[in-house]
């Protein structure tokens, strides 16, 4: 009888992996890996950064300044590494986290405030797009509007 225990523990095994593979992707979606990214630019950790970022991604920030729409894009892996060498203590909550996704492809929105040494440069939405590559979420471009007026903050 014991034996019979082990052959079924192991056959329930197999099947219910997939399913538990599956479950664990789905808790780890998009907003899952944006938030993640989030928290490692909070630490200021390249590293970490660079673990959900595809390489070659850019980001596209739009300024409103004085009545014209300033457009500017940079390597991604350029503006990680100028936070991770920053002396200054940056971070950038964001809230309000909103979601696209179709099969392995997502955007993400997000309401963000940048703070520099605790205090807020400017405020925006982040709008990032992700691709799944092999099971896991990353981030394939990220374009952010860039307002100095208007900032309401993170809820408390």
């Amino acid at each position: 009888m014991r034996g019979f225990h082990t052959i079924a523990a192991s056959a329930l095994a197999l099947v219910a992996t997939p399913a538990l593979a599956e479950a664990h992707d789905e808790a780890a979606g998009p907003e899952a890996a944006v938030t993640a990214f989030m928290t490692a630019f909070d630490a200021q950790d390249a590293e970490a950064m660079r673990a959900h970022i595809i390489e070659g991604t850019s980001v596209t920030v739009i300024e409103e300044r004085e009545g014209e729409d300033r457009v500017r894009a940079v390597p991604l892996d350029g503006l990680v590494a100028t936070i991770a060498a920053s002396q200054n203590d940056l971070a950038e909550p964001i809230w309000n986290l909103r979601s696209v996704e179709d099969g392995p492809v997502a955007t993400v929105l997000a309401d963000y405030e940048f703070l520099v040494d605790g205090e807020r440069s400017h405020c925006g939405t982040n709008i990032l797009n992700l691709v799944r590559v092999e099971g896991v979420w990353k981030i394939a471009g990220i374009a952010y509007s860039h307002r100095e007026e208007g900032c309401e903050g993170a809820p408390q």
